[in-house]
């Protein structure tokens, strides 16, 4: 806003300018034209302002978010000048509000899930749909048009938002994975107050380019530097253990870097086939010092309770009973599962790599043992050295405020009650949370993914506002 003298000395005459790269990231408006007068923009570096008798009102709109080559910040200057020659200068610098991600302890608004043809996951969508009204959210379940049977809603698209002061918009980052939801984002999401945001690259996306393979802590304190916000986590290779590794495209670390707010850092998701960091951990909140807690799949955990079920005389007791995998039954007695011994020796290669990721989320979290909860899951390879599920995933949930919608795992049953389960809510209702396991083996398991992997949801922002703190870590 102009203040201080009514009108300009004899002579003078008053300019806003930015430099050519600052124009294309940014534009400027008279707020107070009716046409809303674009002043600075990507064709124009500098305007004259006219009318300088009265109150001076600019708008200025980002174009650009942070990324590898632009840091964010903008300048722009206003200059007097007289006879062609700056007699005075002032200026301001902005930053470009960060895209940020929300994580499971913030609550759930709406929970997206493709509506398959031929009503092929109808019985999925209304367990589902009891579970999103119980946590007070809304149930969209996506029309064919928007997805073409991709089932992947998590894979496409990751919803986090941005907000300036006096705005705020949940904004859509769109993953180049382009499967049949490619279209859904910008034709189901897109709007005045929803925004889009894509990266493309020359080289082909592989797995690890999908949103399974994203999360966002809690918000948490790490040797004394507070994240408010939370830090990304992102799956990755380890060349020295994986012949033909994989890594998420550079532009979308670089991207995620960008930002600064939550602070990403990298961990190993490509010893998995699908790849995705949401095949072996998500967080949940909990009445804790860290106020969550970090639930990672564990095949020695599986490992334990079958052997004592073994010893309680249970081991002809079935597994995936009632259930057919590559036509034919899937049925698996826990005698055959601890006799097999590259199964075994499987999974303890495969408990190897989750132990790895333990002890770097432990250092990049500060996270103590007692902030880790590990759930029974089992493991095989896929042929080529990978992991994928030998049963339903029950850590690939989506959560919900205190509700969690789990893959039903199918395990051994004593008395009608699936081991599994029982020890799943043993751990888990004391934090508050009501388990509900949901038959997914249709198509989700058998297509390779679990719940999360075919839910989104957009979630409440956090009641901070970013602008408002200085993390240590960005100074």
């Amino acid at each position: 806003r102009k203040v201080g003298l009514k009108d300009l000395p004899s002579g003078c005459e008053l300019y806003l300018s930015v430099n050519e790269d600052t124009a294309q990231r940014i534009r400027i408006y008279d707020e107070l034209d009716r046409t809303g007068y674009e002043l600075i923009g990507p064709d124009r570096t500098k305007a004259k302002i006219r009318n300088t008798d009265r109150e001076i009102i600019l708008a200025i709109e980002g174009l650009a978010y942070p990324d590898s080559d632009f840091d964010g910040m903008v300048e722009i200057s206003l200059n007097l000048i007289k006879d062609g020659e700056t007699i005075y200068s002032d200026r301001v610098i902005f930053r470009v509000a960060p895209w940020m991600m929300t994580p499971n302890t913030l609550s759930p608004l709406t929970v997206f899930v493709s509506r398959l043809s031929n009503r092929a996951n109808e019985e999925f969508i209304e367990q589902l749909r009891k579970v999103v009204a119980q946590a007070n959210a809304q149930l969209d379940p996506v029309p064919f048009e928007f997805h073409q049977d991709d089932p992947w809603m998590r894979d496409e698209i990751e919803i986090g938002y941005t907000q300036a002061p006096g705005h705020l918009m949940h904004v859509v980052l769109d993953s180049p994975r382009d499967r049949g939801l490619i279209h859904f984002a910008k034709r189901r999401l897109l709007g005045i107050d929803f925004g889009y945001v894509t990266r493309k690259s020359r080289h082909e996306p592989t797995k690890l380019d999908s949103f399974g393979n994203l999360e966002v802590s809690p918000p948490v304190t790490v040797k004394g530097v507070n994240y408010p916000f939370g830090r990304l986590i992102f799956g990755g290779t380890r060349k020295d253990i994986i012949p033909d590794p994989r890594r998420m495209l550079k532009v979308l670390q670089d991207f995620l870097y960008a930002q600064k707010i939550q602070a990403p850092f990298e961990i190993f998701s490509d010893w998995l086939s699908v790849g995705h960091i949401d095949e072996f951990m998500t967080f949940v909140g909990a009445f804790s010092p860290k106020g969550f807690k970090l639930l990672l799949a564990s095949p020695d955990k599986c490992y334990d309770l079958l052997k004592q079920l073994r010893e309680q005389g249970h081991s002809q007791l079935l597994l995936r009973q009632g259930k057919r995998l590559y036509n034919k039954p899937a049925d698996v007695s826990i005698a055959e599962i601890l006799d097999n011994e590259d199964l075994a020796r499987d999974n303890q290669r495969f408990q190897g790599h989750i132990n790895w990721n333990r002890e770097l989320l432990k250092e990049e979290l500060d996270l103590g043992e007692e902030d880790i909860i590990h759930l029974p899951s089992l493991f095989q390879d896929d042929g080529n050295g990978r992991a994928e599920t030998f049963f339903p995933n029950m850590v690939n949930m989506i959560v919900l405020n205190q509700h969690l919608a789990i893959p039903k795992p199918f395990g051994p049953k004593v008395n009608e009650q699936c081991q599994f389960e029982a020890y799943v809510k043993g751990v888990l209702e004391p934090l508050g949370k009501e388990c509900h396991f949901i038959d997914d083996w249709e198509p989700y398991f058998r297509g390779g993914g679990e719940i999360h992997c075919g839910t989104n949801a957009s979630r409440e922002t956090f009641p901070q506002k970013w602008w408002e703190i200085e993390p240590l870590f960005m100074i």
